[in-house]
């Protein structure tokens, strides 16, 4: 069974090291009211043990940042990441731990009902392939709020190491997305970091 733990990200110091056997997930939120739906869905849909670290940004440290410090301090053979406006489809978890044994990939791109595989909007990624990337991190330390994960896609697909499974369903619902624009330093980050190979990561 996926266990759920609950945190800040003011208390974030207090959280030690977490460990599981196959999977950790974080999922950054804002919104209570809402993330406390959502878990009781995500929980009762993964059908395989997993833990998923809540963490209410009460400090507004940014999904990056507490991604990173979550991946920086648990083990597993995977870690994933999950935001708030999510919505499982059932077996969601077992689909995608599945789909990664069972294959030579290293990130894993849910299906969000939008980039159908061309962009792990949500995303499991084995660890021995993230330590090539960013040594213990998740994301480029440089972003804030967006490009982490497109940074990361755009590695996975250039290394052919990223995977895609219809199956693995992980909606993205956020009836006001169209409204609001990428943080404008991500994304200027994100292009120079493309022009230069990603810190040299792509050859």
């Amino acid at each position: 069974m996926l266990k759920a733990l609950f945190t800040s990200s003011s208390k974030l110091h207090k959280l030690g090291n977490l460990t599981h056997e196959d999977a950790v997930f974080v999922l950054p939120y804002i919104d209570k009211e809402l993330t406390m739906r959502l878990v009781d869905v995500l929980v009762r849909r993964a059908l395989h043990p997993g833990l998923l670290v809540l963490v209410d940004d009460d400090e507004r440290l940014g999904f990056m940042k507490i991604a990173n410090y979550v991946c920086s301090h648990s083990s597993s053979r995977y870690f994933g990441y999950l935001a708030q406006d999510a919505f499982p489809g059932d077996g969601w978890l077992r689909a995608a731990v599945q789909t990664l044994d069972q294959s030579e990939a290293s990130l894993l791109a849910f299906n969000d009902g939008r980039f159908y595989g061309t962009l792990a909007v949500f995303g499991l990624a084995r660890r021995s392939w993230l330590a090539t990337l960013y040594h213990k991190y998740l994301f480029f330390p440089g972003y804030n709020s967006h490009f982490g994960d497109t940074e990361l896609s755009a590695i996975a697909i250039h290394q052919k190491k990223l995977i895609y499974n219809p199956g693995c369903l992980m909606i993205e619902v956020d009836y006001e997305k169209h409204t609001r624009k990428n943080n404008p330093e991500d994304q200027a980050l994100y292009k120079t970091r493309e022009a230069q190979g990603f810190g040299g990561i792509i050859k």
